[in-house]
């Protein structure tokens, strides 16, 4: 896509040249051929010819290069020059270019005016000197010369402009487009001198004779290279599915989805969008194919698009391709034409929304395409609910159930994990025990219990710190990771929690005796271990934490904070 500005510099030169260049031509070269009716059916056989363009891996061609030889014999360089703009006005117009492509327009008159000059005046200069074969009004090899000039030429010139002018990185001079148009020198020759043979000796039914073969060529070619496009759409749609499914990870699997999507399928602008639990919309992701680059999106409320909420209603694909048809009541940096919609599942709900918007008209009016990109899309809401299925367990196999917090074994796990990353970072531990805890369940019953553990939890999370890991010890014990911290550090902050749940009043219902609210006040006993202050191991430190709050804290009067350092506790270290 060429910036504004360059855009209006590409019309002006256009204006500028191209009158010149065609009144030049008219006034240097013959135009008897203007009342000649097999002229114009030259012309209406090159229109036909380009109402069958063939895309090839992005590249739209055409196969004019037949028509345009044998106007070339016929009636010179003005006349083919005349041919080749007309066709490629059709060939456009067939392809639907939209307002923001227009340019392309002056872009590839100059290009295709260029080249028929060169190649003409190529001809002519070689023509003396090239040797002649079989008794023909033109020589054979001075006309394949001259086909092979100019697909060289047009080649040529379309690569300077991608790499000088649109700026397109890893340009490439000879490509799969410019091979196809060589081996077309092998079917645009004889046909170029069968039409010219033929016109010569039968005029207009000649004509008409010859551009059977050529019309039927360009057909067949069309629809080889559509079948052999989906063919390619479907090996590719069938890779990238494996890859969604090998991913456990949603993230992993929305980022390849939206950047492989634009690689397959037409899309400037692709974004991803996820409902909430009291139906509001949010939008995560927005992938935008000009610069390559996918933005994780600051999670906000948005207003749903009207083309969102029809999907969401109707629980369908929603696919508009024209800007007429639909309300564009969103912001985009380009015109959006076509905008594709495809809600995403999680069993028989909807669970989010990928939308695909393109500036082009028609990108996904293709019958053929739309099914394709409903199967991809099916992969990759597969692979999304498997790996929510399986993150949700692994979440689940490493949480508590009741308070949220880490479990012992996950806990235990990053503790090891840390240990294993900084060796000779210090650290410690803080075990909490609720005191007298039993007799909160025996008086108000064990749901009011698991309400208080809950309330605690939240509290000790509020003391939670970057690398600082909460979890739940077991029953009503709770166990703290503290990395980077001395003994002195940890005791402080071990203090700070015992009195911040001495002086919380909690709330929770006797539910023994007609659910009534009451006030709860607990105490917590407390024990501390530091490594490698108080152990030579990891594997020793939560056993150290545990015995100095059984032994320094719980028959030591509860309510307290003991570490190994205090009392009789420090001879434990040598008995462990």
């Amino acid at each position: 896509m060429l910036s504004k500005n360059k855009q209006i510099i590409t019309w002006i030169i256009f204006l500028l040249i191209y009158p010149t260049i065609f009144v030049i031509s008219s006034l240097s070269f013959p135009v008897s051929f203007l009342t000649e009716f097999s002229f114009y059916l030259y012309i209406i056989l090159g229109m036909v010819v380009s109402f069958f363009p063939i895309n090839i891996r992005g590249t739209t061609i055409f196969m004019i290069s037949a028509v345009a030889m044998a106007m070339f014999m016929s009636y010179g360089i003005f006349a083919e020059m005349i041919l080749s703009s007309i066709s490629i006005l059709v060939v456009m117009i067939k392809i639907g270019i939209t307002k923001q492509d227009l340019f392309r327009v002056p872009i590839n008159l100059l290009i295709f005016q260029i080249v028929s000059i060169t190649s003409g005046l190529f001809y002519f200069a070689i023509d003396p000197f090239v040797p002649t074969a079989f008794n023909l009004r033109f020589n054979l090899l001075s006309l394949t010369l001259y086909l092979l000039f100019s697909l060289f030429m047009n080649r040529i010139l379309i690569y300077m402009l991608e790499k000088f002018w649109y700026k397109i990185p890893r340009t490439k001079l000879f490509d799969f487009e410019l091979s196809f148009s060589i081996l077309s020198i092998f079917y645009a020759t004889p046909i170029a001198v069968m039409l010219n043979y033929l016109r010569d000796n039968y005029t207009f039914a000649g004509i008409l004779i010859a551009s059977l073969p050529l019309v039927t060529l360009s057909i067949v070619f069309k629809f080889y290279f559509i079948s052999k496009s989906q063919n390619n759409l479907l090996l590719r749609i069938n890779r990238l599915a494996m890859e969604l499914t090998g991913e456990y990870s949603q993230q992993q699997i929305i980022e390849k989805y939206l950047k492989s999507w634009s690689e397959i399928f037409s899309a400037q602008t692709i974004s991803y969008y996820e409902t909430t639990k009291d139906l509001q919309l949010v939008k995560l992701y927005e992938y935008q194919k000009a610069t390559n680059s996918l933005e994780l999106i600051e999670p906000t409320y948005l207003l749903c698009p009207s083309v969102i909420e029809e999907s969401w209603l109707s629980n369908k694909v929603v696919c508009y391709n024209s800007s007429k048809e639909w309300k564009l009541d969103f912001e985009m940096n380009y015109t959006v034409e076509s905008v594709l919609v495809l809600p995403l599942r999680r069993g028989k709900k909807i669970v989010g929304f990928i939308m695909m918007t393109d500036s082009k008209r028609n990108a996904y009016k293709n019958t053929d395409l739309l099914p394709l990109m409903t199967v991809l899309h099916n992969y990759f809401n597969i692979a999304l609910e498997n790996a929510y299925n399986f993150e949700k367990l692994q979440v689940n196999s490493h949480t508590d159930h009741l308070t949220g917090l880490t479990n012992l074994r996950a806990f235990e796990s990053e503790l090891n994990q840390f240990h294993t990353e900084h060796v000779n970072e210090r650290f410690s531990i803080i075990i909490i025990d609720l005191d007298h805890f039993k007799n909160v369940n025996d008086t108000y019953g064990h749901q009011a219990g698991n309400e208080l553990l809950k309330q605690v939890s939240i509290l000790l999370s509020t003391f939670v710190y970057q690398e600082e890991r909460l979890a739940r010890y077991g029953g009503e014990e709770f166990i703290f990771f503290l990395p980077r911290k001395t003994t002195s550090e940890t005791l402080a902050l071990a203090e700070e929690i015992r009195g911040k749940i001495e002086e919380t009043e909690f709330n929770t219902h006797n539910y023994l005796s007609n659910r009534e609210l009451v006030q709860v006040n607990m105490t917590a006993s407390i024990g501390i271990a530091s490594y490698p202050d108080e152990c030579e191991s990891i594997k020793d430190l939560i056993t150290l934490a545990d015995r100095a709050m059984y032994i320094g804290s719980k028959q030591k009067g509860r309510n307290r904070v003991a570490s190994l350092y205090e009392g009789e506790s420090k001879n434990l270290k040598s008995n462990i």
